[in-house]
């Protein structure tokens, strides 16, 4: 008999600790990676998109209750000025083929009320709420002067003022504009300004969508509306 025996070692137990405190050390670091990279995404945004016509345009991250202060008073000025600025000659494009036998047209109008507005105007209305917006396109009818439906008469909105925007409450906001409409009357070139001073108010609503099946008339409004902004009121400038 044998005081001391010599017994062969076991390492599986050894090997599968090891294993298990090997793979929880990768789990573990898995974890912490996808955190890091999910932060990451979270606080960097995407700047740059590319748009269906190839246009690459850079975006911001905002909530949907939300507009940055840019957007806003570029829509403002926009939208008002294509409501202000009233001419009914015909656009020559520049590969436009001059044939004498062709004669471009004078925008007939569209009927608002008594009078009429320029088809850019009522294309512009789309802007606007429904609620606020056959009332003002038939203010502006009675201010158009007929003789731009002969192309003798034009007009342009001169901004002057276009304030930052003053949140009113989420998704809302008023922005004050001090500006004129100069009208063009036959040689008049100096022309003959009319003060436009204003406080517009202005919400967010939801983007539409386009069928793909759509009429020309929602093409329009989709074009005019896409920015996801209405004005639903225009009231006098308290200066």
């Amino acid at each position: 008999m044998r005081l001391l025996e010599k017994k062969e070692l076991n390492f599986t137990p050894i090997f599968l600790i090891g294993n298990a405190v090997l793979l929880s050390l990768l789990l573990l670091i898995e974890i912490i990676n996808f955190a890091r990279l999910g932060t990451i995404a979270n606080s960097k945004a995407p700047t740059l998109v590319e748009l269906n016509d190839g246009e690459s345009i850079r975006v911001s991250s905002v909530s949907s209750d939300e507009r940055s202060p840019q957007a806003i008073t570029y829509f403002v000025g926009q939208t008002v000025t294509g409501l202000l600025s009233w001419n009914a000659l015909p656009k020559v494009s520049s590969n436009y083929d001059a044939d004498p036998t062709k004669k471009l047209k004078v925008d007939a109008g569209v009927q608002a009320g008594n009078n009429k507005i320029t088809t850019n105007v009522w294309a512009t209305g789309f802007a606007l709420s429904e609620d606020f917006r056959a009332d003002f396109l038939k203010e502006i009818a009675n201010l158009t002067p007929p003789d731009v439906f002969n192309g003798t008469t034009q007009s342009i909105l001169k901004i002057s003022l276009l304030s930052e925007p003053k949140k009113i409450k989420n998704g809302q906001w008023s922005v004050d504009m001090v500006a004129e409409v100069i009208v063009f009357q036959g040689s008049n070139m100096v022309g003959s300004p009319i003060g436009f001073n204003k406080t517009i108010f202005v919400r967010v609503i939801d983007t539409p969508t386009l069928p793909k099946i759509s009429s020309d008339f929602q093409q329009t409004a989709y074009r005019v509306r896409k920015a996801g902004l209405e004005i639903y009121k225009i009231q006098d400038l308290n200066l």
